[in-house]
């Protein structure tokens, strides 16, 4: 059964396993003393717990949104430098070199407004957050301004209050993860530094795995499984890009026709923020309401609400199924448990564990499959060759 090619964003190239040797050990030793020095920090800091994660996350994330360029260009490079060829390594600095050149003009308009702001959070993120849950409040009497019966009327005034609480809650909670995500921030610093070594060495690490196996099945195997993985983080990375596009495009169109204030910018900032699952919704909702006018706040909260009801529900489970083959009720599902389970960060890494898990059990199967066929041809008089192959 030949391997199928790598996507045209994977971080793959690899196509032969030699022995191991020295160079085998060293890179699965680097990556578990990686894992080891993860462990220790998550161990003595509960902080790290999601720090650690948090910044895997990214790292990964922003691997894959720069691999396409990367690949780029060393592919084109040759046919314009007689040959050449940028290393990994060096094709990355570059794209971040040219990241820095599009950055620095705006950090030079902008950055002391923006660096200004920081040292205020532990204030403004609570002054709004109350600011929030009072209009929430307020617009719990919505429906007054229509006439029905009065039992109509009592149940819409109980659900009201039912549903204002549980938004009121869960700003809360955001409010006071903003807050504490402080002590996090300075690790973003690693983020760049984490992906360009994701992206130079995945395929050193890749290579080692699957040679430090015994036989040539599980050497296959291995590698098929690591590949696989490899194009559902991609696929799930460019389908979140795709969702936050839709969702800037979505929140900035819709903040122009309601007139709001720096519409743009809080479009380009919903977009953004759409990759740190309902903490950024919430952080979205809040900023756009601080800018509303007092008459404009409840149609405000009915367009981000009735837009995270069509993106949970309708565009992100499709764009998941297109991308990882996964089922929009699958991915619904896995997002619920992921909340439950760990919140904000259960929901990050819910569909791509679900996605790695899918390929996990199905390579399992198709090697449960193959080492029975393999012994049936062994029990009716067949035999394998000195190297594992079937004879």
């Amino acid at each position: 059964m030949p391997a199928p090619a790598a996507s045209a964003s994977s971080l793959d190239d690899v196509t032969e396993f030699p022995p191991p040797d020295g160079t085998v050990a060293l890179n699965l030793g680097a990556a578990a003393l990686f894992l080891a020095l993860m462990v220790v920090a998550v161990a003595f800091d509960w902080v790290a717990v999601k720090g650690v994660f948090v910044i895997a996350f990214l790292s990964v994330a922003l691997a894959y949104l720069v691999l396409p360029a990367v690949l780029l260009m060393r592919r084109v490079a040759p046919a314009w430098f007689g040959g050449w060829r940028p290393s990994r390594i060096l094709a990355v600095l570059i794209v971040y070199a040219g990241v820095a050149l599009i950055v620095a003009p705006v950090w030079a308009i902008w950055g002391d407004k923006i660096a200004g702001t920081v040292p205020d959070v532990a204030r403004e993120v609570p002054r709004h957050v109350a600011r929030f849950a009072s209009q929430v409040r307020a617009s719990e009497r919505w429906h007054e301004r229509f006439v029905v019966e009065r039992e109509t009327r009592r149940l819409l005034r109980a659900m009201n209050h039912r549903v204002s609480l549980q938004v009121q809650d869960e700003v809360k909670v955001v409010g006071a993860e903003i807050i504490r995500a402080r002590l996090v921030v300075p690790w973003l610093a690693g983020v760049p530094l984490i992906a360009l070594l994701l992206v130079a060495q995945w395929p050193a690490f890749h290579r080692s795995a699957a040679r430090a196996l015994p036989t040539p099945h599980l050497k296959w195997r291995i590698d098929q499984f690591l590949r696989q993985v490899n194009i559902v983080l991609a696929s799930y990375t460019r389908a979140q890009a795709l969702s936050a596009l839709i969702v800037g495009l979505i929140c900035g169109t819709g903040f122009a026709l309601m007139q709001l204030p720096n519409a743009a910018m809080l479009g380009i900032v919903a977009g953004l923020l759409e990759t740190i699952p309902i903490a950024g919704p919430l952080a979205v909702a809040i900023s756009a309401t601080a800018v509303a006018a007092p008459s404009q706040v409840l149609l405000v909260l009915a367009f981000l609400g009735g837009l995270r009801v069509l993106q949970d529900y309708v565009v992100y489970p499709r764009l998941i199924r297109e991308a990882m083959h996964l089922h929009p009720l699958a991915v619904v599902a896995a997002i619920w448990l992921g909340a439950f389970a760990g919140g904000v960060l259960g929901v990050c890494l819910a569909v791509p564990t679900v996605g790695v898990l899918k390929v996990a059990w199905r390579q399992y199967q198709e090697y449960r499959t193959i080492e029975r066929l393999v012994r049936e041809h062994e029990a009716r008089g067949g035999g394998r060759t000195g190297d594992g192959a079937i004879s």
